[in-house]
């Protein structure tokens, strides 16, 4: 069911071996409450993200609180992000305290220190 909240498909990373070549890669940034890892694919390809929190933070109430979160802050900035990359964000201890503005900022911080937004559509 695609919602009206809900990201599409073709913008989703949902196999564990998609996240694993994204952490394969060894390309990462981390900024405040988020770490994000990036992996280069074919440029005419959709950017896709994908979201995980550590078993570390909380329960699983909290923890998929904070997938939501990241989630939601991301949606809208989605079409000025460049294509042809995988995207992987990390929620840190500290995303379970963020509220959505500290969360909006700190992925947006990271995306524009690895270059990976067009400012042009800002």
């Amino acid at each position: 069911m695609e919602g009206v909240f809900l990201l599409k498909k073709k913008y989703r990373l949902r196999k564990n071996k998609d996240f694993q070549k994204v952490y394969g890669e060894k390309n990462s940034v981390a900024a405040g409450t988020i770490v994000l890892y990036i992996r280069n694919k074919s440029m005419d390809a959709s950017p896709r993200v994908g979201f995980s929190v550590s078993k570390k933070i909380g329960n699983s109430v909290v923890r998929n609180r904070c997938r939501r979160l990241m989630r939601e802050a991301l949606r809208p900035h989605l079409p000025k992000i460049k294509p042809g990359k995988d995207y992987v964000f990390i929620g840190r201890h500290s995303l379970a305290k963020a509220d959505f503005y500290q969360v909006e900022k700190d992925m947006i911080n990271a995306l524009r220190r690895k270059g990976c937004i067009m400012e042009a559509l800002k």
